[in-house]
């Protein structure tokens, strides 16, 4: 893969002197498409062999970041509307991985929790992604790793810039 890269970089970096804008549109679509490959079985490898799917991964991680929020707190950090939040959330309940309760100051609003169980699952999977992203940083050269943070965080900047409905 490393070889198709560097293919890749030299190949839009040959063209960046150009006046042409659009120099690099195909190799940032092959980088970003591989990129989602690679997420696609980075989420069959490491969350779905734990039971999940990888919505509900990511909602049980909130949930332990933030211990309870609100349904529309959690629909809005999911970037999700409420009522795929409540699909999502009507089988974690069924697994008993949380629990959902009216407020006490206000009734009208939903609060949800981890269950023990579900703590439990959060914590295990804390674990398993922390690992694989601890092997991912070990594969990156000495002293890059904050400049892939800063381009993926340009990256990420130009995706809400792109398609504003999104996330």
């Amino acid at each position: 893969m490393m070889k198709q890269l560097d293919i890749i970089k030299n190949s839009c970096c040959d063209l960046i002197d150009s006046k042409d804008n659009d120099c690099c549109i195909n190799e940032v679509g092959e980088m970003v498409q591989k990129l989602v490959r690679v997420f696609q079985l980075f989420e069959r490898d490491q969350i779905k062999v734990n039971g999940f799917t990888t919505t509900q991964c990511y909602t049980i991680l909130e949930l332990r970041k933030n211990n309870q929020l609100s349904m529309n707190d959690l629909s809005e950090k999911m970037n999700l509307n409420n009522s795929t939040m409540t699909r999502i959330l009507d089988n974690l309940v069924r697994d008993e991985f949380i629990k959902r309760e009216k407020s006490e100051e206000d009734r009208r609003i939903v609060m949800v929790s981890l269950t023990k169980k579900g703590q439990e699952a959060a914590d295990k999977l804390n674990i398993v992604l922390t690992e694989y992203y601890r092997k991912i940083i070990e594969n990156i050269p000495e002293g890059e790793v904050e400049n892939i943070l800063n381009s993926v965080g340009i990256l990420l900047n130009a995706f809400d810039k792109a398609n504003p409905n999104c996330c």
